[in-house]
């Protein structure tokens, strides 16, 4: 009888064992994985699936795995009449584990050179180019680190140069959607590994592999639905009146005046900085440093911190009454808090219309309905800024600029005009109103 349980229940996380009776002896050893405790299922025996616990596929599927190779295991002592020691039978457990894993057992005889594993160079790179490339592209690379090494954990290996492949590609994205990620979060990694790979093999002739070059092995891209806010929208949170009452309809258990205020002051500082942000394009890395220092003759003049590239974009009237109202820029707040808190001010201003949009997740394409408020983010106001600029027959190469862009591909990307729009633009054009074609 094979079966798994807590090591520690009665602490928060805990080491999942493997017990297996086998002719009325029990072996029993740690899986080496771990869970919080309360997402153990007993019955099951197994890790429970939901969205506050997304390493739990990772977790479940090693746990098939030590099952299938303790079942293997019994077959194979079962030829025998001698009962195995504890030592033996976890030889061949191991064995038979890294065996589904089409790994050898690591021996720790044999040497191993550390460039042949792909998250050692990986981490080689990151140093590289700590000082040349901007602290968010950077946060990235580490993320896509972590992620691998999070897939290594899961299928308990060390990936090398010679598995990054197409089987690596589509098992690497099966275990990315199965923890419900979007299309465009995988090309994301996706990007960066192939970025690497390509650097291990052609700057420093680590390999000269070709794993990436599979018409398959591709950086997946869906054009979302991302929203914009209209002119309208915008004021509606400019004029918007944070108060106590409308603080306590969103937050009803906030206890105590002090409480109160400080979340009245919260709201107020996300609203600000984000109409900041949809009146001037600025990225949020950008106009959560912007000061008054960066506002000279009428126009705010700073370097992008992505991309350290120039811009220059006129001081727009509600960015003037914003700081005319004794608004202070050094507050500041981190992105993550502003995500969170941007839309429940949308929410307050009525930003609340239902919405039809398309989101690519788990490879298929889903059609859902949701309040528009839900979408906002703080790269919600630089798209809404492009948008208008383009409806305002603004010429591209001047938004690019005016975004920091290099490329205005780029910024194709930003411009939200409806289906209704765009064929008010057809519709008004001298090919659809002045043709004159022959009968």
């Amino acid at each position: 009888m094979i079966k798994f349980y807590l090591a520690t229940p009665q602490r928060e996380r805990s080491a999942i064992i493997l017990s297996v009776t086998f002719k009325g002896k029990q072996y029993r050893r740690t899986t080496k994985e771990s869970t919080l405790v309360k997402f153990w299922n007993p019955q099951r025996q197994r890790v429970r699936v939901c969205r506050e616990n997304r390493l739990a596929n990772c977790t479940n599927d090693a746990l098939e795995l030590w099952c299938q190779a303790a079942q293997r295991a019994e077959v194979y002592f079962k030829k025998g009449y001698t009962i195995p020691s504890s030592r033996d039978f976890f030889e061949v457990v191991d064995e038979e584990y890294y065996k589904a894993l089409e790994r050898p057992v690591p021996s720790i005889n044999t040497p191993e050179s550390p460039s042949d594993y792909y998250s050692d160079y990986f981490e080689r790179y990151i140093a590289r180019y700590a000082d040349a490339r901007s602290i968010i592209t950077i946060r990235h690379y580490r993320t896509v680190l972590n992620k691998l090494k999070q897939y290594e954990k899961m299928i308990r290996c060390r990936l090398q140069f010679e598995d990054i492949n197409i089987n690596f590609y589509n098992q690497f994205r099966s275990w990315i959607y199965g923890q419900g990620y979007s299309d465009n979060y995988f090309g994301s990694l996706i990007k960066v590994i192939k970025q690497v790979y390509r650097e291990a093999r052609e700057v420093d002739h680590l390999h000269n592999l070709n794993g990436t070059a599979h018409k398959n092995f591709i950086t997946v891209a869906k054009e979302s639905d991302p929203v914009y806010l209209s002119v309208d929208e915008l004021m509606k949170l400019y004029r918007l009146r944070i108060t106590k009452n409308t603080v306590l309809n969103e937050w009803p258990d906030l206890c105590g005046e002090k409480a109160v205020r400080q979340r009245i002051a919260t709201c107020e500082l996300v609203r600000n900085r984000f109409l900041i942000g949809a009146f001037s394009g600025m990225r949020v890395s950008d106009f959560s440093r912007f000061s008054e220092s960066n506002i000279v003759d009428g126009m705010i003049m700073m370097r992008t911190r992505k991309t350290d590239t120039p811009i220059a974009i006129p001081l727009h009237p509600v960015i003037q009454r914003i700081l005319e109202s004794d608004f202070d820029l050094s507050k500041t707040i981190s992105d993550q808090k502003m995500n969170v808190y941007i839309k429940v001010v949308a929410k307050m201003a009525g930003i609340d219309e239902k919405v039809t949009i398309c989101e690519h997740r788990g490879g298929e394409l889903k059609e859902i309905r949701v309040e528009k408020y839900t979408l906002i983010s703080t790269h919600t106001a630089r798209r809404s800024f492009a948008t208008h600029l383009q409806r305002s027959k603004v010429p591209l190469t001047a938004i690019s600029k005016a975004l920091g862009h290099k490329k205005v591909t780029t910024t194709m990307r930003y411009l939200r005009l409806g289906v209704d729009e765009n064929a008010a633009i057809l519709a008004g054009s001298s090919f659809f109103k002045d043709f004159e074609g022959e009968e």
